[in-house]
């Protein structure tokens, strides 16, 4: 069984390669405007700036209506040239600065501008052309961006909680996960799509306990598709969660705790939306099937927030998530997050984070438990 899904898997990775190899030739310089249209809406949707061409031989041409001063430009630049995706960002030249048309209309089919003095795009009209697909395999970016302050978010993490619960003890929660993009697909001015495979396991361990005690290990697995358009973005997926209690903690004494094998497969969707430094997400979700048995529906929501450069190079981040589940009467689970944040190129990030946590616990079996908890963490966003 073992062999035949490796099998699958290893055929299914050589056909997502082949598909740029089987796609129209022009289809590359259609991705590539739709990927930089993408990067606009996710790092610089503030500023009224347009994709006018991109080239395969890594030139990207913008607009901006001649309204961009030079440091914005220049963030802009370095922006695009740390995706290793385009080695030079090129501007369209104005007589006028209409800022409101710059941010609302896209260049006009059929329009001739010089792009600098020394330098012209290869083509200078652009004519109405059939929709179409451009596909890129293994992508690298992900279209819908991990949730800071959510508790079961697959990242990298390593966190020290004080817990309040049945017993009051200090806990070292980490967490081991990452996103693999498969296939992303460009539909030229309708969006960009994505499907890709997401895994993470989540521990917790008591630091008050002899040999530091692993209480439980939450192992999790998804298949995502995600699309953006603008300031939008959308993700929906089924995953699998099983969850397993330590075996230090099981042979120690463990009182009148049940042990329960908790497992179940979720389909969960979600909506997301970016306004200037905000960030604004809700959704829910059904469980598919679960062992126990337990109530399916569930609801989830949340708001993030950043200042960039709020002390030099570190940018202050500010999270809140909330859930809520049938099978908890409908309470309220809330996580809060503040810290600073580090970016370097091509999207990382290590995140310092202060965060506090009030509902029902998120760990594995421990579900019908009451929990808080307050502590700092970690974080490293790839």
């Amino acid at each position: 069984m073992v062999v035949s899904t490796l099998q699958w898997v290893r055929w299914l990775v050589s056909v997502l390669m082949l598909l740029p190899v089987l796609a129209r030739a022009d289809l590359a310089t259609e991705y590539l405007q739709g990927y930089a249209r993408a990067v606009l809406d996710v790092q610089f949707s503030q500023y009224p700036v347009q994709v006018v061409a991109a080239h395969d031989d890594g030139r990207l041409v913008l607009s901006d209506a001649g309204c961009g001063p030079s440091d914005t430009r220049a963030a802009i630049e370095t922006g695009f040239e740390a995706t290793k995706r385009f080695a030079r960002v090129l501007w369209q030249e104005s007589d006028e600065c209409v800022r409101a048309q710059a941010a609302t209309i896209q260049p006009a089919a059929g329009t001739e501008a010089a792009v600098s003095k020394t330098e012209t795009p290869a083509t200078q009209t652009q004519q109405a052309q059939p929709l179409v697909m451009a596909i890129e395999a293994l992508p690298v970016d992900e279209l819908f961006k991990p949730l800071i302050a959510d508790p079961r978010q697959p990242q990298f993490a390593i966190r020290y909680h004080r817990y309040k619960a049945a017993e009051d003890f200090n806990a070292a929660s980490v967490s081991f996960g990452d996103y693999f993009g498969f296939a992303s697909g460009v539909l030229e001015e309708y969006g960009i799509s994505q499907i890709g495979l997401q895994g993470a396991v989540f521990a917790v361990f008591n630091l008050d306990a002899p040999s530091q005690d692993l209480i439980n290990a939450d192992y999790w697995i998804g298949v995502p598709l995600s699309f953006r358009r603008g300031p939008f973005s959308y993700l929906t997926r089924i995953y699998h969660q099983s969850s397993h209690l330590g075996d230090e903690f099981l042979l120690g004494d463990i009182g009148d705790l049940e042990r329960v094998n908790l497992s179940y497969e979720d389909w969960e969707t979600l909506v997301s939306y970016d306004w200037r430094k905000w960030r604004f997400y809700g959704g829910g979700g059904v469980i598919l099937h679960s062992e126990p048995d337990i109530e399916p529906w569930h609801l989830q929501g949340g708001a993030e927030f950043r200042r960039p450069h709020f002390l030099g190079k570190f940018n202050l981040v500010a999270a809140l998530d909330v859930q809520s589940t049938e099978e908890q009467d409908w309470h309220l689970n809330r996580s809060y997050q503040v810290g600073f944040a580090f970016g370097g190129q091509q999207g990382r990030e290590v995140r310092l984070m202060l965060e506090h946590y009030r509902g029902f616990s998120p760990n594995g079996q421990f579900y019908t438990d009451r929990l808080r908890y307050t502590g700092a963490g970690v974080y490293f966003d790839f």
